[in-house]
């Protein structure tokens, strides 16, 4: 694949003129990236600027200046090197020195800083009430001593621009402001709660809590093999029956035959060894025991048109091997997707009556909940006073880290004096006790709460995916709280919700092969595979994020904390959608731009993140869902005898984007 065919197959079309695919070529040569690490950056920065919409040559060099930056910031934070002189070769950025829990790179801190309190002394009322103030007057100096040491007179502009906007108010968007709507044009956003609270939603788990309370870190092998066995062979049994298939249809890929045979397995790299990303070159197809005893055979995909592949994904295959040495595909089988749920009349009727014939409103938000420079709650204050008084949704589901073990100050071990308290935290599982819950515990008593952590969570104690939920007696939650599995499927009247909180579309790097595969948005293809494959995090083996942790001080050596997805093998049959179907929502977090689609007839929502690590304000996501009607014409009867009705969802729920 050529440079300029991977570009639009990671930018889409809007990237198809010269000027803007030289432009891309040249930024990934200068900064030696690869043109997938390029395309994460472009989202960053069209995420952090609203103003940015689609890729143009006026964005290109604005994007330009912003990596440029991005450059400089690292090159600031590392100590004790002098200034270049005219025979001192100036050193070539190879990688970016480190990453933080957005889109892989660092935010500017400033290492000797002192430790900020988290609430200022109320005798000084002129000084800003929020830590925000103290950071970004730090590095609007740190930026504006950098203009003074001779840039070019273009980043000098860009530079003094961006310390301008650090001096701006913390809002640059409405709080509330809806900034992207799914189907606005099916309902009015719903009015949520009674004053009365009289509405309740019946909220039905659909998993067994005690699958999920295993011991980490006790992984077995032959348990290992035995699930991604198992996988395979499910696989291999919905193929047979949805393509009509009988069992002698079905052979070893690994072994030399002159007839064509079908066969299910799963991509792996043809290297065990190999780091590198996957390419169409380099693809293995790796096979049950029953089939072939485990073995791998390299994969010729001269044949194939179009199709879309990464790590892990189960693949169904037609072809031969005339040679031995590798199996010549001749048609890549589209795996089916999932039923979708259906309701009886009688039920659809009584979820009606629990809501008195009004529509359904829920709020999704994802963590982190306060920036990367201080534990200020007063965004999420603000959030839930405007949940209490103007949102009232029936149901809030949180998804965590509620406290990030990746937190640039639990890391470093600088958590701030709390003012307010009278005793201070001894542990982070008080820290979210005595700081967090009283805001949390301050959300109306009718609006039921879901949380579901993070495997980067300090207050749980099962770091691993699938995860258990958090331990609600210990942290001490009142009545309207629901602590729920990572991930977790549950009903919400009829509707069923699918959640997740691993970051699938960021860590599932597909390679695609075909015009139109590759033009394709990003999102709708993840989409599409995570419902092919049935499982919330399809991708095997999970993604690693090497965070770059500095105490603070020059002389101080620097810490790698290693996270990701952190999956246990032998429960990844957890992490498979409930049944034989697809929840009507999905609803997976990811440090990526805020979306919502639907993908399929599902509706896949990334709500956005709460809070920015700068400490700008994130996004949350809105959903209205109208009150199920057999009459209206919206539900699809799949049944004579015994009437049921698809829940359609899609089509009379409205999903809206809103600003923090």
């Amino acid at each position: 694949m050529t440079i300029e065919s991977e570009i639009l197959s990671q930018f889409g079309p809007e990237a198809n003129t010269p000027e803007i695919v030289s432009g891309l070529e040249h930024l990934v040569k200068l900064h030696a990236l690869s043109i997938e690490d390029l395309y994460i950056k472009w989202e960053q920065f069209s995420y952090q600027r609203h103003d940015i919409n689609s890729l143009s040559e006026s964005a290109l060099g604005q994007f330009k200046n912003f990596l440029q930056l991005q450059v400089e910031k690292r090159a600031a934070r590392i100590p004790n090197i002098s200034k270049p002189t005219s025979s001192t070769k100036k050193p070539k950025v190879l990688k970016p020195l480190g990453s933080s829990p957005l889109f892989g790179l660092n935010v500017q801190k400033t290492p000797t800083q002192p430790k900020r309190k988290l609430n200022p002394s109320p005798s000084n009322p002129d000084k800003k009430s929020r830590l925000e103030f103290t950071a970004h007057s730090l590095e609007k100096d740190s930026l504006i001593s950098s203009v003074k040491d001779g840039e070019s007179k273009s980043q000098n502009a860009y530079i003094k621009q961006c310390a301008d906007a650090l001096t701006s108010p913390r809002r640059n968007v409405e709080p509330g402001k809806i900034l992207d709507s799914l189907n606005p044009e099916n309902l009015e956003i719903g009015r949520g709660i009674d004053v009365k609270g009289e509405q309740h939603v019946k909220i039905i788990p659909l998993y067994e809590p005690q699958l999920y309370k295993f011991r980490t870190m006790r992984q077995n092998l032959l348990d290992a093999s035995d699930v991604l066995d198992e996988q395979i062979e499910s696989f291999t049994k919905i193929v047979q029956q949805h393509f009509q298939l009988s069992p002698s249809d079905f052979g070893d890929p690994t072994i030399q035959a002159q007839n064509e045979i079908y066969t299910v397995g799963r991509i792996v790299p043809d290297s065990p060894s190999s780091d590198d990303f996957l390419n169409t070159e380099s693809l293995a197809l790796e096979i049950s025991r029953m089939v072939g005893i485990g073995r791998r055979v390299r994969l010729d995909l001269t044949y194939v048109s179009e199709g879309s592949f990464f790590s892990g994904q189960i693949v169904a295959l037609r072809g031969t091997n005339a040679t031995g040495d590798s199996f010549t595909v001749s048609e890549l089988l589209h795996l089916p997707y999932p039923n979708s749920p259906v309701s009886t009349a009688d039920e659809l009727e009584a979820y009606k009556a629990t809501l008195n014939g009004s529509d359904l409103k829920v709020i999704l938000t994802s963590g982190p909940y306060f920036s990367d420079t201080s534990f200020d709650m007063d965004y999420l204050m603000d959030f839930v006073d405007r949940i209490n008084t103007k949102v009232r949704p029936h149901v809030l589901i949180m998804f965590g880290p509620f406290i990030d073990v990746t937190h640039p100050m639990v890391a470093e071990g600088t958590i701030p004096h709390f003012t307010n308290l009278k005793t201070q935290p001894n542990t982070l599982d008080e820290v979210f006790i005595k700081v967090v819950a009283p805001v949390l515990k301050k959300i109306d008593q009718n609006i039921q709460v879901i949380l579901i952590p993070s495997t980067r969570d300090a207050i749980s104690k099962h770091a691993a995916y699938p995860q258990d939920s958090l331990d609600k007696k210990q942290l001490q939650l009142t009545k309207n709280f629901k602590l729920f599995t990572n991930p977790a499927t549950f009903q919400l009247n009829e509707v069923f919700f699918g959640c997740s909180n691993v970051d699938a579309f960021k860590d599932l790097r597909e390679i695609t092969k075909g015009g139109n595969t590759s033009m394709r948005n990003r999102f709708d293809r993840v989409s599409e595979l995570i419902l092919q494959q049935r499982r919330f995090y399809p991708q095997f083996p999970g993604a690693i994020k090497k965070l770059e942790i500095s105490p603070g001080k020059s002389d101080d050596k620097v810490f790698e904390h290693i996270s990701g997805a952190d999956l246990e093998i032998p429960y990844l049959g957890l992490t498979e959608m409930v049944g034989d179907f697809a929840p009507d929502v999905i609803v997976i977090p990811s440090e990526l731009q805020h979306f919502t689609k639907v993908v399929q007839n599902v509706i896949m929502i990334n709500p956005g993140k709460f809070i920015k690590p700068s400490g700008a304000p994130g996004t949350y996501a809105q959903i209205t869902i109208s009150s199920p009607n057999i009459n209206d014409g919206k539900l699809t009867r799949m049944s004579d005898t015994e009437p049921v009705y698809l829940h359609n969802v899609w089509k009379r729920a409205r999903i809206d984007i809103v600003s923090n």
